[in-house]
């Protein structure tokens, strides 16, 4: 199988890839605004992980005396290899025999680009589930296509509770505020006073919120208690409480919820998707493809997806084909905290 560049070059196939993957994820939810997309010129990422953050505190000394030595904070230093991941789809014969005409090169190339186009959201979606589970269980396993892999980012066993009444209980009597705070206090314990940017959940948690008689008792006025609290009375109320806002993400992917929907995640501010976040990020090394001369790919661009279109002779077909070398890690999981709220 040849590299086929007679109508566009893996270089401009990558580029169009690439900007048709950042509108898709413009228009979704992703994680990516808490797990960001960031490049290393390598397949392999050293992090500190599970670190507290509590060095010493700088100490006065007399003129000319030595500076005293600092700890650097505690953690454990881990090495996670990155994985490859992508896919091919195949531009059939018969598709290009009924392209052919005066316009077949723009319908073949229109084929290719929206087989890009599909090979490259695949790679963005199996991302996507990776950073959900990340998030969820401070852990990664992958049990696919003959890779198995289980990697801890050690996130503490605090960091993962239980509502102790159910924000929709039938009986007791929730108390998601007091529940919030708590929680908080815990996120903000072990990450050097810092409170959480976001609380990230689904509908049915903020519907669940909406109906509270906790919520519903604080959104009270004089003309009576409403039967239903607005999103943006909800998040008065938090802010009232000193709470980070509400980000709904209820992403599905091939059916399936990315986050679990019963549960609420305490997490840093999001960040824009290709900026740093101190929760993590989602790792891109460089892939083989990206530094062969055939792909004429620029240096500052080989870290990432790229993708390019081969030909076969017998049958005569075009493949798209997509590959990355990408993985999300927690490189500070103690900024990530986990609720089930609601069942």
């Amino acid at each position: 199988m040849a590299l086929w560049t007679d109508l566009i070059t893996p270089a401009e196939l990558t580029g169009f890839a690439r900007a048709a993957v950042e509108d898709v994820e413009r228009q979704k939810a992703t994680l990516a605004r808490w797990l960001p997309n960031y490049s290393v010129p390598d397949v392999v990422v050293r992090t500190i992980v599970a670190a507290d953050g509590n060095g010493a505190l700088a100490q006065y000394r007399a003129f000319d005396a030595e500076t005293p030595i600092g700890s650097g904070g505690s953690g454990t230093r881990k090495v996670f290899e990155l994985l490859p991941l992508g896919l091919k789809e195949r531009v059939s014969e018969y598709d290009q025999l009924r392209a052919r005409g005066n316009d077949a090169q723009a319908m073949v190339l229109g084929g290719v680009e929206k087989a890009a186009q599909r090979v490259a959201n695949a790679v963005v979606d199996r991302l996507e589930v990776a950073r959900g589970q990340a998030i969820d269980s401070g852990a990664l396993t992958i049990n696919e296509n003959g890779v198995v892999q289980t990697m801890s980012f050690g996130r503490p066993g605090g960091n993962t509770v239980t509502a102790s009444v159910l924000w929709n209980a039938g009986s007791g009597t929730p108390k998601p505020i007091d529940d919030l705070i708590a929680w908080c206090d815990v996120f903000a314990a072990g990450n050097q006073g810092a409170m959480p940017g976001a609380i990230v959940t689904s509908r049915k948690v903020v519907a669940a919120l909406q109906r509270s008689a906790d919520i519903r008792s604080l959104a009270a006025t004089m003309a009576g208690t409403p039967a239903i609290v607005s999103v943006d009375a909800l998040n008065a109320i938090l802010a009232g409480y000193g709470l980070p806002p509400i980000y709904v993400y209820d992403r599905k992917i091939r059916g399936t919820a990315v986050l679990n929907v019963n549960k609420v995640y305490l997490l840093p501010a999001p960040v824009d998707p290709n900026g740093q976040s101190e929760l993590g990020a989602t790792f891109y090394g460089e892939t083989l493809e990206a530094g062969e001369p055939e792909y004429g790919i620029g240096a500052s661009d080989q870290p990432g997806l790229v993708v390019g279109a081969w030909k076969t002779k017998d049958p005569i077909a075009v493949w798209v084909h997509s590959n990355a070398i990408a993985l999300p890690v927690l490189v500070n999981p103690v900024a990530s905290m986990v609720a089930t709220v609601v069942s």
